[in-house]
């Protein structure tokens, strides 16, 4: 279906009305169209369009010219889409009516694909994207307005077809490549990632010596013509063909550091040389510090790329927050989850101790060549526990303080820039042309912005985007207003009003969207929080904060989502407590946690958990596509640290419901993605609130939710003091259905350590929800019977609680809980010996555990899936199925499911006839199990310990452990003392006279 306009703008300009081509007009119209067209839905005014369009031959008539266009132009369009506001004319198009926003819609949708890992598909949106271009853009077309956009969409469109091949290389499309490499080197020949493409892909199809030569040629081209050598990037793609290697892939999370990058040569090879480790016993440590804006950033990226092929193991970067404005400095333990995620370690296996986290992190980079930039640190206490111990790795250092407490190999005070480094950044910013016309203006200009980078950058992004103005005109215009000092101040130096020259340029609603975007809690934001900030459309709040982007008054680290510099969110911050009243930033504020709140009790978002949190009617909130589980965890997984900082930022304000309501919503994502003392940290918020607004009720669901934690995390005995302790602070009259939860939690916990505690509570827990019809709660409290039965030996009782657990659960919806109890319907299978049963119950569990990503319920499957493959005497894949759950209860990092990994491991390694490796294994769970007095594993750990003696011949070892199993068996779990008598006699009728 073709659609009703297209205007295309990557090529000659045409225009398209319901699938026919219509005459564009004159090239004077084409122009002003053109120009509406890559502005689209941006307000332009006269002046602009004027200087824009007749920039190279204005006009004597001045405004008056305009009119007579834009009436013509009104009468050449098909739609009524040309519209006339208080402040100028703005062209409203849909995102389809443009080619250029078709091009972008598939860039976005293919690095979705690439970070998704879908890389076919990837390719082809690239390709889609390639495929839009019908020659030059805007071909024909005069002003300089419109070159500067002609060189930026062939830009635009040359990286995307080189991030295109890099995905063909990356699938192995190599022969295929090679035709279309050979003349795009050919036209470009001083581009060397073309050029080391073509290398990898004639390498790939087994033509080494043309790649070699493709090398020699292009060196040879850079130093004939340019006087300079390859970039580390090629030569080290050289070397590899040299040495008959594949071509690395190493993690890389340095940020792009600008294509303005000027002087700090000898600073830039004064940092390379320290960062040089030739015989030395500790890493290389370089510290940088300097002022705001000075350029630290930029210099320690700059100095890792130069660097980095010396790195092959990697390129790290973290942001310490150290000097961010209204945000704490990040956290130590947050840094060492970034830097170990960095390296490879899964979140939910990152330590919840600190010292652990740290010295995973030192013992996992030892022997690795690995680069660390530790951005914007607030002291030396920060940094020094994140510093690497091997001296194979390196570390460079940005902070506005000297950091004196730091034994490091460099300092670096970083200065101001040299009189010819600045004139040279505005000549890059600006164009060689523009500074040569008048070198005293110029000299002016950089004297007014005190040499410092950022206040340079500044002044030559306005020169740049307004052609028509010359360096003394924005001389000038600093001069007439007298506002120097401030114009350009931050620090005493001249940021902070330089912020607001570009922040005059903006429309009201850009103005406003500006203001509230500071209030984010966190780091980044997404389209529906910037709605939501705003009160605003989705699309709307996209569109303002994509022109904030382009008013370089925004970030966008990544497609959709938006982040300030830290400088700029201060700047705002100032602006929206001036501006904006203190009503209208609390709804701001309120309107976001509203929009988290929702978002985190999608029911999908939930689906892994209960969710006994009814959040009740509330305002209405645009929310993303969150309609499968793959999208909600995904969502889930780009904010969860946001809904932490949104927790933190609810609390200091007061807002006490939203403070406890938003921990309990987060508290899935942020336990799954492994954020422990974040968790940790939000519940301790919310039971504060709680109890600030003395809502007992909301204190004993807290509570609740603190003990599900600390179960995981600590063991039984503590969550059984807070769950008790939640059933003391629910007030007599409150909410049953949260009474119940207690009580089914208790009771879970219970069954480890005395079972005829844990049956009433279970039995108390199923009368309520019958009562209320909860049918999640009941089928939640049933699975917990069912496993309470089942460690008792009774497996025929087990097996009714466990089928009438998953028939609600098929009658409702799956979730992880119906995982965990498929899981106990496989282990009750293994105890009545129906290995095929067990084997496809434990499927099945192990199957939904996957599709929900539940990294707490999937050990489970897999223990039991191993347990049943072993009753049918397959054992050695029983092992390896024992293997792989040990490593998944790793990966989810809670305590009881690591118990029952380790000792189904070791009963399967003792059948395979390995009890020596299986001891160990015992050996640990019994120590764990004795701290966490945990009588069922302790009893299961003795009782594996005397199956690796028997193994081993030493009857009276086994003896021993039996006795000490028979000795807790009887005092908390009676059912099992028949079983290890009888093996106790087996022993002793066995055993030697």
């Amino acid at each position: 279906m073709s659609r009703p306009l297209r205007i295309e703008v990557l090529g000659p300009l045409r225009v398209h009305w319901q699938g026919r081509e219509i005459a564009a007009g004159a090239q004077r119209l084409q122009t002003l169209l053109a120009v509406l067209a890559l502005r689209a839905n941006q307000v332009c005014t006269p002046e602009e369009l004027l200087d824009l369009v007749w920039h190279d031959n204005p006009p004597g008539t001045g405004l008056k010219v305009l009119p007579p266009y834009i009436y013509r132009l009104r009468r050449m369009l098909p739609l009524d889409l040309l519209d006339r506001t208080t402040d100028g004319y703005v062209l409203r198009l849909p995102d389809d009516a443009l080619d250029l926003a078709t091009f972008e819609n598939s860039v976005r949708a293919a690095t979705l694909h690439r970070e998704r890992g879908d890389l076919d598909a990837a390719a082809a949106e690239y390709q889609r994207a390639l495929d839009l271009y019908r020659g030059e853009p805007l071909a024909g077309l005069p002003g300089q307005y419109l070159a500067a956009q002609r060189l930026r969409l062939t830009e635009r469109r040359d990286k995307i077809f080189s991030d295109r091949v890099d995905l063909d290389l990356d699938r192995g499309h190599h022969a295929d490549l090679i035709a279309e490499l050979v003349p795009a080197v050919a036209a470009k020949p001083f581009d060397e990632r073309l050029a080391s493409q073509l290398m990898r892909a004639l390498s790939a199809d087994g033509r080494q010596a043309d790649a070699l030569e493709v090398y020699t040629r292009t060196r040879d081209t850079l130093i004939d013509q340019l006087g300079v050598e390859p970039g580390p990037a090629l030569r080290k793609i050289h070397q590899t063909i040299l040495r008959n290697e594949a071509a690395p892939t190493t993690r890389d999370e340095l940020p792009y550091a600008g294509a303005t990058f000027v002087g700090r040569t000898s600073e830039l090879t004064h940092l390379a040389a320290a960062l040089g480790n030739a015989n030395a016993s500790a890493p290389p440590i370089v510290a940088i510090d300097g002022m705001a804006g000075v350029g630290k950033t930029a210099l320690a990226v700059n100095t890792a790329r130069h660097v980095g092929a010396r790195y092959p193991d990697g390129l790290l970067f973290v942001d310490l927050q150290g000097h961010t404005p209204g945000r704490a400095p990040l956290d130590i333990k947050a840094a060492l989850d970034h830097l170990l995620t960095g390296v490879g370690v899964p979140g939910p296996a990152i330590p919840h101790s600190f010292e652990e986290a740290q010295a995973l992190w030192r013992t996992t980079v030892a022997g690795r060549r690995l680069l660390v930039v530790l951005d914007n640190a607030p002291d030396s206490t920060t940094v020094e526990p994140l510093l690497p111990g091997s001296p194979t790795c390196g570390v460079l250092i940005t902070s506005r303080n000297q950091l004196t407490g730091l034994d490091v190999r460099e300092r670096l005070h970083l200065d101001l820039l040299a009189a010819d480094d600045a004139g040279a950044l505005l000549a890059q910013l600006v164009g060689e042309h523009r500074i040569a016309a008048d070198v005293a203006a110029s000299n002016g200009l950089i004297a007014r912005c005190g040499n410092l980078p950022l206040a340079l950058r500044i002044a030559g992004a306005r020169l740049r985007h307004r052609p028509a103005w010359t360096v003394a005109h924005i001389n000038h215009r600093l001069d007439r207003l007298g506002r120097r000092l401030t114009e350009l101040t931050s620090d005493g130096l001249g940021i902070a009003t330089a912020f607001q020259l570009s922040y005059d340029q903006l429309a009201p609603e850009q103005q406003r969207m500006f203001r509230l975007l500071s209030l984010l809690p966190g780091r980044d934001i997404d389209q529906y929080g910037a709605a939501a900030l705003a009160d605003r459309t989705p699309e709307d709040a996209a569109d303002l904060a994509e022109s904030l982007v382009d008013a370089n008054l925004l970030l966008q680290p990544v497609p959709d989502r938006y982040q300030f510099h830290d400088l700029i969110h201060d700047y705002a911050a100032d602006l929206a407590r001036t501006v904006e009243t203190p009503d209208a930033l609390d709804a701001a504020r309120d309107r976001l946690l509203e929009y988290y709140l929702q978002a985190c009790f999608h029911p999908l978002g939930q689906r892994a958990g209960i969710n006994f949190v009814e959040i009740g009617r509330r305002p209405v909130v645009q929310l993303p596509d969150l309609d499968t589980i793959d999208k909600s965890l995904t969502w889930a997984e780009a904010e969860v640290t946001n809904l932490a900082a949104a927790v933190e930022r609810a609390a200091a304000e007061g807002c006490h419901t939203y403070t406890w309501m938003l921990a309990l919503g987060a508290g899935r994502f942020l336990r799954e993605g492994g954020h422990v003392q974040q968790h940790r940290l939000v519940l301790d918020l919310a039971l504060a609130a709680t109890r600030q607004l003395q809502d007992r009720e909301a204190e004993a669901r807290v509570l609740r939710a603190i003990g599900r934690l600390v179960r995981g995390k600590q063991g039984v005995r503590p969550s059984i003091e807070l769950y008790r302790l939640g059933l003391d602070v629910l007030p007599a009259d409150g909410d049953p259905l949260v009474r119940a939860h207690l009580l089914s939690c208790l009771g879970q916990s219970l069954r480890a350590l005395d079972p005829s505690q844990a049956l009433p509570a279970l039995e108390e827990a199923s009368r309520i929800a019958r009562e209320l019809g909860d049918d999640r709660l009941l089928a939640q409290t049933l699975g917990y019977t069912g496993i309470l039965h089942n460690n008792q030996l009774d497996f025929a009782t087990a097996l009714v609680a466990y089928e009438e657990s998953l028939a609600i659960f098929r009658r409702v919806e799956p979730s992880g809980l119906m995982a965990q109890v498929l899981s106990g319907l496989a282990g009750c299978y293994v105890g009545l010996g129906r290995a095929d049963d067990a084997i496809e119950a434990a499927t099945m569990a192990y199957q939904l555990a996957t599709q929900l990503r539940s990294a707490i319920s999937l050990p489970y499957a897999l223990g039991q899936l191993g347990r049943a493959h072993r009753l049918r005497g397959e054992l050695a894949q029983a092992v390896d199925i024992h293997r792989r759950a040990v490593d998944a209860a790793a990966e989810g990092g809670m305590l009881p499911g690591q118990m029952l990994a380790r000792l189904n491991l070791g009963e399967s390694l003792v059948a395979i006839g390995d009890p020596g490796t299986a001891r160990g294994h015992f050996e640990d769970v019994l120590q764990l199990a004795m701290a966490d007095k945990n009588h069922q594993y302790m009893l299961e750990a003795w009782n594996g310990l005397a199956d690796c003696a028997v193994a081993g011949g030493d009857v009276q070892k086994a003896a021993d452990y039996l006795q000490q199993a028979l000795a807790i068996a009887e005092e908390f779990l009676p059912p099992h003392s028949a079983r290890l008598r009888e093996k106790l006699a087996e022993l002793a009728a066995a055993a030697p006279e």
